[in-house]
């Protein structure tokens, strides 16, 4: 009897000391959890010798690394796939979309372990109950765009070339929130929302019109001071490399059947030279105004004040002055005063 019971101690001793079995998932990249397929789920693990706290708080940002990784690969295909088939895009109708995951709420800790002092956590986000929250808060946006395109069409086949402007600038306009919302979707299932195919072909349909309505536009760009040096020539150049054609037609010029498709830019220099402590100087703003010739649009853009100083030619002071317009400057003040008028929505 001594004997068995010696054994039976000896048995038990070694069953407390021997190590539990720990599961491979919080450890191994290639294993996922019994529970948590990764066909419906996005895992991840914190492992911590801090605390479980630790543990849970990197496990949670594992899985939101993971969705940040994915938006990179998902935004480049996105953008691919919404050009195919149909026109790229050009310079002046691109726009830069930025996509995050702003719902870390959605992560759930649903496992916990710990061995030997080190605290081991399991955080999943469910892809379908995310896309679903994802899909219920770009739905408004979605709807507004859809009815705005729907406008767009119908403005076109009655050829009201000032209704369709001002519907597709306002579907554009919403656009880029529009191409995140579904950038992030595809993160978070895997692969494109169902709605994605109906909207891209709509956006596509709202942006070659616009380019098509911009192909017609004309601008005519109106100097009010014709020695102010070449910036008549600056300012055609930022039309054309705006994707528009320039003309030197204000609206009064041009036939009443031409006026829907036509914009005035009014060009207007100023110039103020005095004499001064250092000699001549002079100081050269410019003012641009855009007027839509069918009335109704208009909008202003500015080339700030330059300064030129000369000891004593107030002539070589003021020609200084003009020689620090530059392109780039005129550029963007064509830019902004066409915003209000052709340019609108960008």
């Amino acid at each position: 009897m001594r004997l068995r019971a010696v054994v039976a101690v000896c048995v038990l001793a070694a069953c407390a000391s021997a190590p539990l079995s720990f599961p491979a998932y919080y450890t191994a990249v290639d294993s996922e959890h019994p529970r948590y397929p990764q066909a419906r789920f996005i895992a991840g693990t914190g492992i911590s010798s801090v605390s479980a706290e630790d543990a849970g708080a990197r496990a949670k940002e594992n899985v939101l690394l993971q969705i940040s990784t994915r938006l990179e690969s998902e935004t480049s295909s996105f953008q691919l796939y919404t050009t195919r088939g149909g026109r790229a895009e050009s310079a002046t109708r691109r726009v830069p979309v930025l996509s995050s995951f702003e719902r870390a709420d959605l992560i759930r800790l649903v496992d916990r372990a710990s061995q030997g002092g080190t605290f081991y956590a399991y955080a999943v986000v469910d892809r379908a109950a995310a896309d679903g929250e994802l899909a219920a808060a770009m739905s408004a946006d979605l709807a507004t765009f859809r009815a705005a395109a729907e406008s767009a069409r119908m403005a076109r086949a009655d050829h009201d070339n000032g209704a369709l402007e001002t519907a597709a600038t306002g579907a554009i306009r919403i656009r880029p929130r529009i191409d995140s919302a579904f950038i992030v979707r595809r993160a978070v299932r895997g692969q494109p929302a169902p709605e994605e195919p109906e909207y891209v072909s709509a956006r596509n349909e709202v942006l070659a019109t616009l380019e098509e309505a911009r192909g017609r536009r004309v601008v005519g760009v109106v100097l009010k001071n014709a020695g102010a040096g070449q910036l008549a020539d600056l300012t055609a150049s930022a039309v054309r490399r705006l994707g528009l054609r320039p003309d030197a037609a204000g609206c009064a010029a041009r036939d009443k059947k031409d006026l829907t498709d036509a914009t005035q830019l009014e060009v207007a220099p100023e110039e103020r030279c005095s004499e001064g402590s250092l000699g001549e100087r002079c100081d050269v703003m410019v003012r641009l105004t855009a007027q839509a010739c069918a009335g109704g649009l208009s909008g202003a853009g500015t080339v700030a004040t330059v300064r030129g100083v000369h000891p004593s030619d107030r002539e070589k002071a003021r020609r200084s002055a003009w020689d620090k317009v530059t392109a780039q400057a005129v550029e963007a003040a064509v830019r902004d005063a066409l915003k209000g008028t052709v340019l609108a929505g960008e």
